[in-house]
C-alpha cells in the first residue's frame, strides 16, 4: 500500500520504517525535520515515563526494548545497553518494572545509594544518543525507499485522499491538527555538560528529594535533567531551572558541582492523559501520537501496532 506519514519525530520514523519493512511504500510529510523535533532534546533512555495506559505502554515498551537490545550489537546506531540506576522514594515495586525482562533489574545494594536514600532499582536497559539515532533512522528510511517532503499538513482527510493511508506521527501538533483538546505542552528543560569528569553514573530521582534529576552520560556529552512542567509552551531556556537542574544532579554525584554547562535546550513533549494510537473510525487515517516523555521507549512496540492497524 502507499502510506503518508505526518511527522518525522521518532515515533514518524520508526512509523515509516516499520511500515516499509512490513512491504508498504511510505512517504513523510513534516514541518520540521528530524534534528529540528523536540525528539532531538530528549534524554532519551528507556524509561516509560508517567505515560499512559499502564498496560499497553508497558507491552509497546516491552516489543521496543527487544528490538534496542538487538541494535545495540551495532555501535553505530547510537544504542548501547546501560546499567541505570533509578531512586525511589519507596520500597514499592514501580509499575515500568512489568515492562523490563527477567533478569534486567534487581534492588540497589545499599552502597550504591547516594546519601539520604534507601530505595533503588538498578536496571539494564538501553540508551539511545539522539545526535546519532536519529540521523541513522532518517538514513535508513531513505535508503528503504522513502521519500520525505519539507511541508506542513493542515487537514488529514485532504492528504488522506491521496494514498491508501495517513498515520498522523505530529505529537504536541496533533492537538491543533486534530482538534484533540486533550493534548498539552509538557515542558523539558536539559543541560549538556562537558564529558570530562570522572564516576559518570546512569542515574536518575523520579519521585524523591531531587526529582526529576537524571543523569545520561553520552559519547559528546552528559545530558542532565530536567524538568516536566505541564501546559508551560515557552521554549525559552530558563536560568533559574538551570541552576536548580544543575542543584539536584550535583546532590546525586557531588562530582557535577564543577561540570561545565555547554548548552541548555528545551522541548515541548506531547502530553496526553493517555496515549492515542488507533485506525479513526470508518476512515484510512491512523493517529500515532501524545507520548510524553515516552516516545523513544514506546517508539518501536506503537510503530508495530500501526502496521497491524492496517487491516483493522
Amino acid at each position: 500500500m502507499e502510506i503518508i506519514v505526518v511527522g518525522s519525530g521518532v515515533i514518524g520514523l520508526t512509523t515509516a520504517i516499520a511500515l516499509q519493512e512490513a512491504g508498504h511504500e511510505v512517504q513523510i510529510f513534516t514541518k520540521d525535520l528530524p534534528k529540528d523535533t523536540v525528539s532531538a532534546v530528549a534524554g532519551a533512555i528507556w524509561m516509560p515515563f508517567h505515560v499512559e495506559p499502564v498496560e499497553r505502554v508497558n507491552h509497546w515498551s516491552m516489543v521496543s526494548y527487544a528490538i534496542f537490545e538487538k541494535m545495540a550489537a551495532d555501535a553505530s546506531n547510537g544504542v548501547t545497553m546501560v546499567d541505570f540506576l533509578t531512586l525511589h522514594a519507596g520500597s514499592e515495586l514501580p509499575d515500568w518494572l512489568g515492562a523490563v525482562p527477567i533478569g534486567r533489574y534487581r534492588k540497589a545494594a545499599v552502597g550504591e545509594l547516594p546519601p539520604g536514600y534507601q530505595h533503588g532499582f538498578v536496571t539494564i536497559v538501553p540508551m539511545i544518543e539522539t545526535p546519532i539515532y536519529l540521523p541513522f533512522l532518517q538514513k535508513k528510511f531513505m535508503e528503504n525507499g522513502g521519500k520525505q517532503t519539507v511541508c506542513e499538513v493542515k487537514n488529514l482527510a485532504e492528504v488522506s485522499t491521496q494514498v491508501d493511508f495517513v498515520v498522523n506521527c505530529t505529537g504536541l501538533a496533533a492537538g491543533k491538527l486534530t482538534g484533540d483538546k486533550d493534548v498539552f505542552p509538557i515542558r523539558g528543560q536539559i543541560l549538556k555538560v562537558e564529558n570530562n569528569l570522572p564516576g559518570m553514573a546512569y542515574l536518575s530521582d523520579d519521585d524523591g528529594p531531587n526529582a526529576l534529576a537524571y543523569i545520561f552520560p553520552r559519547r559528546d556529552c552528559t545530558v542532565l535533567g530536567g524538568t516536566a512542567q505541564v501546559t508551560n509552551d515557552d521554549e525559552s531556556p530558563n536560568e533559574e531551572d538551570a541552576v536548580e537542574i544543575l542543584r539536584r544532579c550535583s546532590n546525586l554525584l557531588p562530582v557535577l558541582s564543577t561540570a561545565v554547562v555547554k548548552s541548555v535546550t528545551v522541548g515541548l513533549r506531547p502530553g496526553r492523559k493517555t496515549i492515542r494510537l488507533e485506525r479513526e473510525p470508518a476512515t484510512n487515517i491512523i493517529h500515532n501520537y501524545g507520548h510524553g516523555g515516552g516516545g523513544y521507549t514506546v517508539s518501536w512496540g506503537c510503530a508495530l501496532e500501526v502496521v497491524g492497524l492496517l487491516g483493522s
